[in-house]
């Protein structure tokens, strides 16, 4: 057989393989996407619940948008096991949600509806808020003022993950919790950061038990700045300057929740 011949007929198998190959990636990337960028448009029905979330936002602090999550039975994505096999999960239609100052005043809030709508029914899952350090122009350039940990709301289409510690933190429609400014000179990282610091220092699950106004009340303790160095030498202990002082070096970062509150 002439070697033309052969080219051409190992280019059209080579062909009919890559269609193929791509037919099968388009499948598996069909079922493990989102059915139709319109299935994820919300028109919440004219009687549904709404819930209305927002932040009093004291001097110093900023608000992020909310990221809120949708949730649907009726539009579920595909997932594959370690073993191929394929089953599905919960549709998933996240959005980000200004919040909107209420005239002139430090409330920021905004509506969500508790039922999406659309041809998908899409249910409120999770609402995250977080907020972060106002840097002031001409003060702390050099630092970085990273978003706050998060505090997830979630409502009865939450899909609950292993290890998930749910509280009930909102009381009189209010959540409260104390914030201290803290600077950390990263030398190792060569990273200059402001973080609020809170009681847990790391994300919250906060359940919603049908609260139709939700205000996260966060009491922002400006004046009572820590500092902390962590030295390039690995190994070394990390240096924790406190507002009235005292300095402490221990092995890790975490300033001291009990000390930061007793200096208020």
């Amino acid at each position: 057989m002439p070697s033309s011949v052969l080219e051409v007929r190992q280019e059209k198998n080579w062909s009919v393989y890559k269609f193929f190959l791509l037919l099968s990636i388009l499948i598996m990337i069909q079922g493990c996407a989102p059915r139709s960028d319109k299935n994820k448009i919300l028109s919440p029905p004219a009687d549904t619940e709404w819930v209305t979330v927002g932040i009093k936002l004291p001097e110093g602090i900023e608000a992020l948008p909310l990221n809120v999550l949708y949730r649907s039975e009726i539009c579920q994505r595909a997932r594959y096991n370690s073993a191929g096999e394929k089953y599905y999960i919960s549709g998933f239609n996240p959005n980000s949600v200004a919040l909107k100052q209420q005239g002139s005043s430090d409330i920021y809030q905004t509506k969500i509806a508790l039922n999406g709508g659309g041809s998908c029914q899409w249910q409120l899952s999770e609402v995250w808020m977080s907020i972060r350090y106002k840097k002031i122009l001409n003060t702390y350039n050099d630092f970085e003022a990273i978003p706050s940990h998060k505090l997830i709301l979630i409502f009865n289409n939450h899909k609950y993950n292993e290890g998930e510690i749910i509280r009930n933190l909102i009381k009189n429609e209010e959540i409260g919790l104390n914030y201290y400014p803290v600077f950390i000179n990263n030398k190792i990282a060569n990273e200059k950061n402001i973080i609020l610091f809170q009681h847990w220092n790391r994300s919250q699950y906060i359940l919603v038990n049908n609260e139709k106004n939700i205000l996260f009340t966060p009491l922002y303790h400006k004046d009572n700045i820590t500092k902390i160095d962590i030295p390039k030498e690995r190994g070394t202990d990390v240096i924790i300057y406190y507002s009235d002082g005292t300095i402490e070096k221990k092995p890790s970062w975490s300033p001291n929740y009990n000390k930061l509150k007793s200096l208020n």
